[in-house]
């Protein structure tokens, strides 16, 4: 009697386990079908990253941040340091918002889902006084390889107020496909 009890039990337990795991496998399918139904690389979106900083006489510019690019529009941003590289004083520091994708040409064949490029976007710096300051943002992407060169240093090239900003080849920004939504 006792054995009966006892394999009785553990036959309950192993069919709790094994109705456990079904039932999650269950409510896994639809977000794994939807995994599998849509490619990542079928997506429109790709993403960009970029930490770089500039050279230009006495001033530079730092810049970070990161985005997503669709068609002609760029969302995303980032933060900045505007200084003088004289005394290391800082001119400006804020924020910046990408406004509109002006253009995004890849280069080269992709290096898996990264690839290599250029971004061409306006922008809004701004900074800790508030004042939005419209500019001009190009970030470029060189990935290993031969046929991923943008063109230009990695980083970027930044145009605001008559002033160009270029790359100091210091620094690294990166493209993506299949962004997440």
């Amino acid at each position: 009697m006792e054995k009966q009890r006892l394999a009785s039990r553990s036959s309950r337990r192993e069919f709790l386990k094994k109705a456990g795991i079904g039932s999650a496998a269950l409510a896994a399918l639809p977000a794994l079908g939807d995994l599998l139904a849509t490619p990542v690389l079928a997506s429109d979106r790709t993403s960009f990253k970029l930490v770089a900083a500039s050279k230009m006489g006495t001033e530079r510019v730092i810049m970070a941040g990161d985005g997503l690019m669709t068609g002609s529009e760029a969302t995303g941003g980032g933060t900045f340091v505007h200084f003088s590289a004289a005394d290391l004083s800082v001119i400006a520091t804020g924020v910046w918002k990408a406004n509109r994708l002006r253009s995004f040409t890849t280069v080269g064949t992709p290096f898996g889902l990264g690839t290599s490029g250029i971004a061409d976007m306006d922008i809004d710096l701004i900074p800790a006084n508030n004042v939005r300051v419209n500019a001009r943002l190009q970030i470029f992407c060189n990935l290993p390889g031969p046929g991923r060169f943008s063109g230009e240093d990695e980083g970027f090239i930044l145009t605001v107020d008559g002033k160009t900003f270029t790359q100091a080849g210091v620094g690294a920004s990166l493209f993506t496909f299949g962004a997440p939504s």
